[in-house]
């Protein structure tokens, strides 16, 4: 009798969970270095231009309390510099959600509105800083960074009730300027001088767009472990590919990694990895 072989045909596989930060500003890195973890995808598209931002990158910002600054705040700018620099290479086919394997399932308002914003409310009182210069500044981008645009497909696929200066141009050209993101995030408009509705319009974009993938839970979060700390929901993209016997294994590495976060930061923000 003839014995059949079947080629192994290993997955793509990917995780959502809830995260803390502090453990995204981690995961990025060991992305960013090829550091072992399975949860950090070791084929990231562009790895080497992921930003992990540190203290250093904020000490001009003196009205910002250096105590603030800790894993929490710098894995939420680390993740959102890191799609802002990376905006110029979406592919309209894919949109921006390739552009870095963790992906943003609670939006980025949420996420700014509940951890990061009270922490600015001294540098950005007098309104001549805003949330895109600290961005420029932290990413080290510098101007350009501005004009550099996520990219979607211009057909719209679900049609939205929200509405933002300039949505009509947006959506006929499939694209979002960075700038205009960030103040919509940060509900002000420092050139203009004018106060925004706050949206995250990345999300709304990839509604429209997309089928809504990015920021497609809202403001929904989950909490940490056995605590009632709240924590966004992220999805773990561009894993290790899983053969079919190796399941399990993947699984259970999976499960164990997000556990042990969890258990890391439920009831400190470290500063330090030992």
């Amino acid at each position: 009798m003839r014995q059949w072989t079947f080629p192994k045909f290993p997955f793509g596989s990917q995780v959502t969970a809830p995260m803390p930060l502090e453990a995204i500003l981690k995961i990025l890195s060991d992305a960013k270095s090829k550091t072992p973890n399975p949860l950090a995808s070791d084929g990231a598209l562009y790895r080497d231009r992921i930003k992990i931002l540190t203290k250093n990158e904020f000490r001009s910002f003196s009205k910002i309390k250096e105590t603030d600054v800790n894993d929490e705040f710098l894995g939420f700018f680390s993740l959102l510099a890191s799609y802002c620099v990376l905006a110029n290479d979406s592919d309209p086919k894919k949109g921006p959600k390739q552009l870095l394997p963790i992906m943003p399932r609670t939006d980025f308002i949420a996420q700014y509105t509940k951890f990061i914003e009270p922490k600015l409310r001294d540098q950005l009182a007098d309104k001549t800083t805003s949330l895109y210069d600290i961005v420029e500044k932290a990413s080290g981008e510098g101007p350009t960074l501005a004009k550099k645009t996520f990219k979607w497909t211009p057909v719209v696929t679900t049609k939205i009730d929200d509405d933002w200066i300039g949505k009509a141009g947006d959506l006929k050209a499939g694209t979002l300027e960075v700038e205009k993101f960030l103040n919509y995030l940060q509900g002000y408009d420092k050139a203009t001088k004018k106060a925004l509705p706050k949206m995250d319009l990345l999300k709304l974009m990839d509604t429209t767009m997309r089928h809504r993938q990015i920021g497609a839970l809202g403001n929904k979060m989950e909490t940490i472990l056995g605590t009632s700390k709240d924590v966004p929901i992220f999805e773990f993209r561009d894993l290790q590919p899983v053969e079919g016997r190796g399941l399990g294994a993947a699984l259970g590495a999976y499960e164990d990694k997000v556990i042990e976060y969890h258990r890391q930061f439920a009831k400190r923000s470290i500063d330090d990895w030992e």
